[in-house]
């Protein structure tokens, strides 16, 4: 059982297969204390050839869904092993619009680079990759931790952490941008002196 949750938790291209129901399409909304940022819907930001970020798109609630802005969850049949019910847990996927309106799905991955402690969300063409997120029934996206290795010997815990780290932070990917990005770990703070702490929202596009 053990193992099989682990898969879980570093999910990639070959359980692309397993999740494979697709969610209505959503919009990604940041809650922070900065009142600009505050309320902004989260886009897809050019950071390469096909690949994209997650930056605040300047965008509110009150300005409608748009391809850029609109994202999809592909989950499984199967519940995620200790999880609410409810939640949902699975890759990000945007579509990429190519060759004057051929669609492509691109599945979100968190990269880890040595020298920073802040990981950028980007999305690429296909699901040979991909890094899995969870979703409250209150759309409050996390990430799980089923393994906690602040302690000696670590531990896997009988509940699913839910750690929402995630930070609005000036970042230089290929491009300088302020974008959506992941602390790494369970303790301490961003090395980026620029983070600041947000959640993310997801909403239904109506």
């Amino acid at each position: 059982m053990k193992s099989t949750f682990v898969l879980a938790a570093f999910a990639s291209g070959a359980l692309a297969q397993i999740y494979n129901q697709s969610s209505v399409p959503f919009r990604l909304f940041l809650k922070s204390d900065n009142e600009t940022l505050n309320g902004q819907s989260l886009g897809a930001c050019h950071q390469g050839a096909a690949i994209e970020g997650l930056c605040p798109s300047g965008h509110t609630r009150e300005d409608g869904a748009e391809d850029y802005n609109t994202f999809y969850q592909q989950t499984a049949l199967e519940p995620v092993y200790n999880l609410p019910d409810n939640d949902t847990y699975g890759p990000l996927v945007w579509n990429l619009t190519v060759n004057g309106g051929e669609i492509v799905p691109s599945y979100m991955t968190m990269d880890p680079y040595i020298d920073s402690n802040i990981v950028n969300p980007t999305f690429g063409p296909g699901n040979s990759s991909f890094t899995s997120v969870a979703f409250t029934a209150g759309g409050c996206m996390y990430n799980p931790v089923w393994l906690d290795d602040t302690v000696s010997p670590p531990v896997f815990l009988d509940e699913a952490k839910k750690v929402e780290n995630w930070y609005t932070c000036l970042t230089r990917t290929n491009y300088l941008y302020v974008t959506l990005s992941w602390k790494i770990g369970l303790t301490g703070e961003p090395q980026n002196p620029s983070c600041e702490r947000a959640l993310v929202i997801r909403e239904f596009v109506e």
